[in-house]
């Protein structure tokens, strides 16, 4: 015989605070939860409990403390509202319509685990900030000065800085980095977003397509014009599909030793990112904002990724435009006489066959490993 709608969830909820994983149907299947169970009030609803349970299925068990943070977590923004649970005598006559917990939307478990991240983010330890770039480097280093794709040039840099090369703007050898557009203008999402930004991808893109023209920073042939002409300061352009060998050409370039350089976090690192910078703006103030994405964004770099990161695809309603943005930069670069490094054509969009959206499977599996990290590092413990 079930036991009542509230001492069956008071149930289920002592379960998973003690690490259990068993999904609330077949919870329901077992015998009636004891009378000793407390029950809380007012009761945690199926959005708060079904994140406890898939954080217990991502830490392989109990995760000390971590339950009564998310239980005791607001949902942010807008969406469902204290979502009752299934319950065989028929749903509540008010609120949100009850909801079997394993078939809620991601959205909002995603939109609960950036509410845990927003508070748990400030007692995690500060990061380092990296080593600034001298200006005035003695006469026999040699010397370099990165521009394009952010991301590429970021790892590149950092590949180059350790063989005692120095980036500075006293007559270096110019690299121009340049990948396929949307890889470019996924490093720019990236490097904005770490900045403190909260733009969403589609709305960069229909931002672009408004504007008429990439941004400048990713638009090559207006960066390669810019910097031709100054004296003793050659110029090169590297377009490559591939960030290795966009590291590559340019170590050769610069007379390097060859080395590999780690891959980017990918869209929904950036996704979930920009989503706790929209929340943080609010909870800790503007100023922290970029300090708070620093400190996630470091959190997210020691989550080991069990699926190589989603490759970042155009927008359908801007593939057409992209596509044409990449056959102009391609005919500048060949028509002017710049010195190039590898095919202009890679500059076109690759063909993934994707919608060219978020995947919010990916963001929630990463908003879940953040919470579980963030908890980790400021002293908490799986």
């Amino acid at each position: 015989m079930l036991t009542s709608y509230d001492e069956a969830v008071a149930g289920w909820a002592a379960h998973l605070r003690s690490g259990g994983t068993t999904p609330w149907s077949a919870w329901l299947g077992r015998d009636p939860a004891p009378a000793s169970v407390a029950q809380p009030q007012p009761l945690p609803d199926a959005v708060h409990l079904e994140l406890v349970r898939r954080l217990n299925l991502a830490a392989g068990g109990a995760v000390e403390g971590l339950a009564d943070r998310v239980l005791t977590t607001a949902s942010p923004g807008r969406g469902l509202v204290d979502v009752p649970l299934t319950w065989p005598d028929g749903n509540r006559g008010y609120g949100s319509p009850a909801t079997e917990p394993a078939l809620l939307p991601e959205e909002e478990l995603i939109r609960l685990a950036v509410g845990v991240l927003a508070h748990l983010l400030p007692g995690t330890p500060a990061t380092r900030a990296e080593e600034a770039a001298g200006r005035w480097p003695a006469p026999w280093r040699r010397r370099f000065r990165l521009h394009g794709a952010p991301g590429t040039a970021s790892a590149v840099r950092h590949g180059l800085l350790r063989q005692g090369l120095v980036e500075t703007d006293w007559r270096p050898t110019h690299i121009v980095l340049a990948r396929p557009v949307e890889v470019m203008m996924a490093e720019l999402w990236a490097a904005r977003t770490l900045a403190g930004g909260s733009l969403r991808w589609t709305t960069l893109w229909r931002r672009r397509v408004a504007a008429g023209h990439l941004p400048a920073s990713i638009d090559v042939p207006a960066v390669t014009r810019h910097l031709t002409g100054r004296r003793r300061e050659p110029v090169h352009v590297v377009v490559a599909r591939d960030a290795q060998e966009t590291a590559e050409t340019t170590a050769r370039l610069l007379g390097a030793r060859p080395f590999a350089v780690a891959g980017t976090g990918g869209l929904a690192h950036t996704d979930l990112l920009r989503r706790v910078n929209r929340l943080t703006a609010l909870t800790s103030g503007p100023d922290r904002v970029r300090e708070l994405a620093a400190r996630l964004s470091a959190a997210l770099d020691r989550v080991p990724l069990a699926d190589s990161p989603q490759p970042p695809s155009v927008p359908r309603a801007a593939l057409g435009w992209a596509r044409e943005q990449a056959d102009r930069a391609a005919g500048d670069l060949e028509g002017d006489g710049y010195a190039v490094h590898g095919n202009p054509g890679d500059l076109a969009p690759s063909d993934h066959g994707q919608p060219g959206t978020v995947d919010r499977t990916r963001t929630l599996e990463l908003a879940l490993a953040a919470c579980l990290q963030t908890w980790r590092l400021q002293g908490g413990t799986p």
